[in-house]
C-alpha cells in the first residue's frame, strides 16, 4: 500500500489531471468537454486496449505539467 502511495504521488507531482464528459466518437478518436467548458480531441490509440469509452462517459485526462502540446500521455474511464 505505502508504495501504491508513493506512485500516486509521483505522478501527481509530473502531471496535472482534467476531467472530460466523451460527447462523440468516430473511427479515429474522442471528443469531450469539460464543465467549464474546454473541448478536447484524443485519438483512440491513447486509450488501453481493455478500457471502453462511450459517448457521455466522464474521463480524467493525465497531462505533462511542461503543457498540453502532446496532448494526454494517460487516459482513465471514471466509473
Amino acid at each position: 500500500m505505502d508504495e501504491a502511495r508513493k506512485v500516486s504521488n509521483e505522478v501527481e507531482s509530473e502531471y496535472f489531471t482534467e476531467e472530460f464528459i466523451i460527447n462523440k466518437t468516430d473511427k479515429t478518436g474522442y471528443y469531450g468537454k469539460s464543465t467549464d467548458g474546454k473541448s478536447i480531441y484524443f485519438k483512440k490509440e491513447k486509450v488501453a486496449a481493455n478500457v471502453q469509452i462511450q459517448n457521455g462517459d466522464s474521463v480524467r485526462l493525465y497531462f505533462d505539467k511542461s503543457g498540453r502540446i502532446d496532448g494526454p500521455v494517460k487516459i482513465e474511464k471514471n466509473d
